[in-house]
């Protein structure tokens, strides 16, 4: 059985994870890419991540994402999240002075203790 905390149900009956309004930078790259990109959060589930960007990326490229996992969701200060995913949806930017949304979903993940300095290179 799911744990139910961790889901709400929507208006469609489906399931989704809850979503935590958390801002904090975001590294991403699309896989095999050596350049990170920097970006902010938007919310942050079990499932996947709702993040900024400066440029927009096709839906379903493959992404690394690197960001400090937040003390909100019961982590040790400086503790890093590494992760694969993808892209499963784009958001336009209003005006072209501000900027787009991606959301990606997780499909692997790894903690990085808080006690080593955490580096786009770990990744």
């Amino acid at each position: 059985m799911r744990d139910r905390a961790n889901y709400r149900v929507t208006k469609n009956n489906s399931q989704r994870a809850v979503r935590f309004p958390i801002r904090t930078k975001i590294q991403y790259r699309p896989e095999g890419k050596e350049e990170w990109q920097m970006g902010e959060t938007q919310n942050i589930s079990r499932s996947g991540v709702l993040f900024n960007v400066s440029e927009l990326l096709a839906v379903n490229t493959a992404l690394e994402l690197m960001f400090p996992l937040p003390t909100e969701i019961g982590s040790e200060a400086g503790a890093m999240v590494l992760c694969r995913g993808r892209i499963v949806r784009t958001i336009l930017p209003p005006s072209s002075d501000q900027f787009g949304l991606i959301a990606a979903v997780f499909s692997d993940y790894g903690l990085q203790p808080a006690s080593r300095e955490n580096t786009p290179e770990d990744a």
